[in-house]
């Protein structure tokens, strides 16, 4: 998993799996949050309009296969947002654990 921040704006891109797939179509969640998508199926990122706001961490989780290493750093990463989803699961299938290290960067503005 690898995180982008636009400090100007207060955007976030979540980037999951292989960072060289590319997009083929992305999928609007709600006003703050889209999925981009490869054409299998595959989730390529999830970007966060406002960082700063909710956004739909668990119906992005819900809707699409994201594999459970990453799902678990998400949920890790972003406790808030999955207390919604933590409701629907038996405690034993929620994988909270320690998540790796994570690579951060910053993505550049656009003029």
């Amino acid at each position: 998993m690898r995180l982008d921040f636009d400090f100007d704006v207060n955007a976030m891109y979540v980037g999951l799996g292989d960072p060289g797939v590319e997009v083929a179509r992305t999928v609007e969640i709600d006003d703050n949050t889209a999925v981009d998508v490869a054409a299998d199926g595959t989730v390529v990122g999830i970007e966060v309009i406002s960082a700063a706001h909710p956004w739909a961490l668990a119906d992005t989780l819900a809707k699409f296969p994201i594999p459970a290493a990453e799902e678990a750093q998400l949920r890790a990463y972003f406790p808030v947002w999955a207390e919604a989803l933590a409701s629907h699961f038996p405690r034993e299938d929620r994988p909270m654990q320690t998540p790796p290290a994570l690579s951060v960067g910053v993505l550049a503005a656009v003029a």
